[in-house]
This record gives structure tokens, C-alpha cells and sequence, in this order.
């Protein structure tokens, strides 16, 4: 079932990147987007690989996941979920957030203060 629902997703995964590509080179959508539909793809196409993964070792070592202690896929999920969908929120806002005619590099180095002078400002020194 999961070798199946595996091969699934991976053809939904390669035909929305020809889907996406098609966009592109049509001049649809800009590559202002492409970020978002490329993400969106190689979430279908690696979610592919890892529902067939399981289900070829299950066939392989049925007896030695019997000894083993079952893992709690009901804690495990929503925060691999959770945290992946983070990662990807969070490289994209800073992506978003950057100026178009700004590096990454230069945006960094922006971030450390040229001066670094300090002024006690108050009544009494410490």
C-alpha cells in the first residue's frame, strides 16, 4: 500500500514540476513564485521516497521490528510536521523580506553597526 501511495506521489511531484515549468516558460508567472511552487514539489517528490522506503524494509526485517520498542508516531509527526513547515516559513520570510537589490551577504554584514559607541544616558554612573 505504501510502495503504491509512494509511487504516487512521485509522479505528482514530477508532474507538478512539469506543470510549473510549463508556467515559466509560458511567461504565466513570474520567478518571483517559483520558490513557493518548487518547495511545493519537492515536498510531494521526498514525501514519495519516504513512504517507499518503509515499505520495502518492512518486508525485509519483519522479525527484528518485532523486538524492537515501536516508535510513537503520534508524538514524532506533528513536530517533524510542525517544525519543517517552520524551516521552509522562515526561509521564505527572509527571503520575501529582503530587498530585491540586496544580497544575502550584504544583508547580514548590514546587521553588525559600523560604530560601536556607547553613551551613558542617566543620573548616576554605574
Amino acid at each position: 500500500m505504501n510502495a503504491n501511495l509512494g509511487n504516487q506521489m512521485t509522479l505528482l511531484g514530477l508532474a507538478a514540476m512539469v506543470f510549473y515549468a510549463t508556467l515559466l516558460a509560458t511567461g504565466t508567472v513570474g520567478t518571483d513564485v517559483m520558490p513557493q511552487f518548487i518547495a511545493s514539489a519537492l515536498v510531494f517528490l521526498s514525501s514519495g521516497r519516504l513512504m517507499r522506503k518503509p515499505a520495502r524494509q518492512k518486508t525485509e526485517d519483519e522479525e527484528s521490528q518485532q523486538e524492537k520498542k515501536p516508535i510513537d508516531w503520534d508524538k514524532l509527526t506533528p513536530m517533524l510536521n510542525w517544525g519543517m513547515s517552520m524551516l521552509i516559513i522562515g526561509a521564505m520570510a527572509i527571503w520575501i523580506m529582503k530587498p530585491a537589490d540586496v544580497t544575502f551577504v550584504d544583508a547580514l554584514l548590514s546587521l553588525i553597526p559600523q560604530e560601536k559607541t556607547y553613551t551613558w544616558v542617566g543620573g548616576l554612573a554605574p
